[in-house]
């Protein structure tokens, strides 16, 4: 593995049309290794707008209109650079805004109202907007015209420490041209979007729209989901506080089934996370009590049932009990002698009724913590994690960015554009180092997979994921 330290990068490193073409030698040891870059700087799109000189202190680290980020600081021997994304910060010069919106869309996340909060206290504070509002139901309130007053909610009372948004949340959807006419009628000159992925291209149709009416109002986006499944960015906020509360629920089931085996009665427990189309969360909160989970079930890996029971049985005559860990997303990933298994509805029960009816004295507890994962408040290391990122979405629109989504790549927080994220998730790279950590604490076998995702690339992102794309308005069908 090579890993760079550093690239200096020139504002020609802006132009998509002009990619820096060159060849970097890097040394490690008596061995060295040439790697060619080709390599282009992913920009948001800019609006035109009379510029001032930033209210922030002459003190502050501004970064340029020409700083980028590597996609991937780490690359084998004869691989190709050829990406990187726009440096996030304060810039020296700003395009003034009197009104800034926000609203935060989908399900519940650990961080929330810190979003919320930190976006408010950034532009009303540091960059002095007159109006902040709030839209109370995500878009749907938007279109509306629920506005909320976050001036008379936030000045008196920080809501960092609570779960959920104050703002509330839906998931409708709403046409483009609806969502600019909002805009419009509120007169918003930046909107800042809470959400997860259908969220992110609902905020690409606006941003479209609004291009088209030649409309100077900047859309950012803070992207939001536990699952940990946005694309290209380092990981998803809430996601560490996810984990965490995740774990508590493995230590009931571990406890529940190392109390109860007594004779010839042996103790089974079976967790069901959060995880439709990736399993982060599963894997994660696995390695985080390492030595109690004894399989880990993720929607990226199909399993035979067969396989699966016999294992469980083998860790049943070893120890007398034995805990699964079980994303929602497995249900499509269950094969038998016949082939694949069809499951209608939610893959816990389904797996604890497979277990009781194939396995002979067994005390079994299921636990699902569902939504109680979901609405925590955000832990210490999330909350700045959520307030950096709405610092830097605040100053990528007022330094004139639209159409981008903030988050780390490589640690260092950068603006992607909206359209970098068309028919993009992130999944758990099954055949990657963290996946491999996992399987070496938990011991499983592979239960006679017969089908993983499949990766775009060899990259592996720090919370081992990978980048997969599809056709289509939907992830169906990504996994062959």
């Amino acid at each position: 593995m090579w890993r760079l330290a550093a690239l200096c990068c020139t504002t020609a490193l802006q132009l998509p049309s002009r990619p820096l073409r060159t060849r970097v030698r890097l040394h490690a040891g008596d061995e060295d290794a040439e790697l060619c870059v080709a390599l282009t700087v992913h920009k948001p799109h800019k609006v035109d707008g009379p510029k001032v000189p930033s209210p922030l202190s002459s003190d502050t680290a501004f970064v340029g209109d020409g700083a980028a980020v590597l996609a991937s600081a780490a690359t084998e021997k004869g691989d190709l650079i050829d990406r990187a994304y726009a440096a996030a910060g304060p810039r020296s010069e700003i395009i003034p805004a009197q009104t800034c919106g926000i609203v935060t869309c989908g399900g519940l996340c650990p961080g929330l109202n810190t979003v919320v909060q930190e976006l408010y206290r950034c532009l009303s504070m540091q960059y002095f907007v007159e109006r902040v509002w709030g839209f109370e139901g995500g878009y749907e309130g938007l279109a509306q015209g629920k506005r909320v007053d976050l001036a008379r909610v936030l000045r008196k009372k920080n809501v960092y420490a609570e779960g959920g948004t104050l703002l509330g949340t839906s998931r409708p959807k709403i046409p483009a041209a609806q969502l600019a006419d909002a805009v419009e009628r509120e007169a918003l000159d930046c909107l800042f979007v809470v959400g997860g992925d259908g969220t992110m291209r609902g905020a690409a149709a606006l941003s479209e729209e609004l291009q088209k009416r030649d409309s100077k109002c900047r859309v950012a986006v803070v992207p939001k989901t536990i699952d940990n499944d946005i694309p290209l960015i380092d990981r998803s906020f809430g996601f560490d506080t996810a984990v965490t509360e995740a774990k508590r629920f493995i230590d009931v089931a571990s406890v529940e089934a190392r109390s109860f085996p007594r004779g010839a009665v042996r103790g089974v427990g079976v967790v069901r996370l959060m995880g439709r189309d990736a399993g982060f969360l599963a894997v994660h909160a696995c390695l985080a009590a390492p030595g109690d989970v004894d399989a880990c079930l993720v929607p990226e890996k199909s399993f035979s049932v067969d396989a699966l029971l016999r294992y469980v049985n083998e860790k049943l005559d070893e120890k007398d009990h034995c805990i699964l860990v079980v994303a929602e997303g497995v249900n499509t990933r269950v094969i038998d002698g016949n082939g694949p298994v069809t499951v209608d509805g939610d893959v816990g029960p389904w797996l604890c009724a497979q277990l009781k009816a194939n396995l002979e004295s067994i005390s079994l507890k299921y636990v699902d913590p569902s939504y109680a994962v979901r609405s925590a408040p955000s832990n210490a290391a999330d909350t700045i994690f959520c307030s950096r990122l709405a610092q830097h979405a605040a100053h990528g629109a007022l330094g004139g960015s639209t159409a981008f989504a903030v988050g780390t790549v490589n640690t260092h927080y950068v603006e992607i554009p909206l359209q970098d994220f068309a028919n993009r998730a992130a999944v758990c790279a099954v055949t990657g180092r963290i996946f491999g950590d996992l399987v070496r604490s938990t011991g499983q076998p592979a239960f006679d997979n017969d089908a993983d995702a499949s990766c775009d690339d060899s990259l592996e992102s720090p919370t081992g994921g990978c980048v997969v794309t599809w056709d289509g308005p939907s992830m169906t069908g990504v996994k062959t």
